[in-house]
């Protein structure tokens, strides 16, 4: 499908899912539709969909539409790869002190916590999209086994640094602030002091993998 959400931009929504083979195809839409497409400013891909922006110069509706088209049947096809790079690896301390979800997941997935931790920090995650705040990231997809819902209601502070799950996605709060996701772990924050360096470490794509460490490394590196 289609959309015009702008006079210059076109949003494409392939009909996948949106996990890793959905960013793959949508990330394969990116690089064929900047070629097909002239003057072209922005490109913005998430999950299942990629957002286009030119130049009112040589926008034409129905032909950014018809090219757009014809790159997303192209992209269908075949599941590209996914050239992710290096791994972003980044330390979380998966204690309770810093995790106020982990004892609830415990005893609602069955599993320990050290198994818990075990199971999160042995996923290497597919970056699906970045939004919601600067440098965040959602991940995907984390063992069915410590999938758990959003909070019925979101807190209205979580720190830096936390690591939350959501259903089956994963994340880093960048920045302290309001959130819903279940905390079950968290990276020292002073990994996250810079702004520019956040917003530049993920991008769709790419990969990240978690390490585990204990709490006195994790206030030793900033936390």
């Amino acid at each position: 499908m289609i959309t015009f959400p702008g006079p210059v931009s076109a949003l494409v929504t392939l009909p996948v899912s949106a996990d890793r083979d959905g960013i793959a195809r949508v990330l394969g839409l990116e690089r064929v539709a900047r070629d097909a497409l002239p003057d072209v400013r922005v490109t913005i891909p998430a999950f299942n969909r990629l957002l286009v922006e030119g130049s009112p110069r040589s926008w034409d509706p129905a032909e950014v539409e018809a090219r757009l088209a014809g790159a997303a049947r192209r992209c269908l096809r075949n599941v590209p790869e996914i050239d992710a790079g290096d791994p972003v690896s980044l330390p979380v301390c998966y204690d309770p002190e810093l995790a106020p979800d982990l004892e609830d997941l415990s005893e609602s997935s069955g599993l320990g916590v050290a198994e818990i931790a075990r199971l999160h920090a042995g996923t290497a995650y597919i970056v699906l999209a970045t939004g919601f705040a600067p440098g965040f990231a959602y991940l995907g997809d984390v063992d069915p086994r410590i999938a758990m819902p959003r909070l019925p209601t979101p807190r209205r502070r979580v720190e830096a640094g936390s690591v939350g799950i959501a259903d089956r996605r994963t994340g880093i709060y960048p920045a302290a602030g309001p959130g819903g996701w279940r905390l079950v772990g968290r990276v020292p924050s002073a990994l996250f002091e810079d702004p520019t360096e956040r917003i530049a470490r993920f991008r769709p794509g790419g990969t990240v993998e978690f390490r585990m460490i204990d709490l006195r490394t994790y206030e030793a590196q900033g936390g």
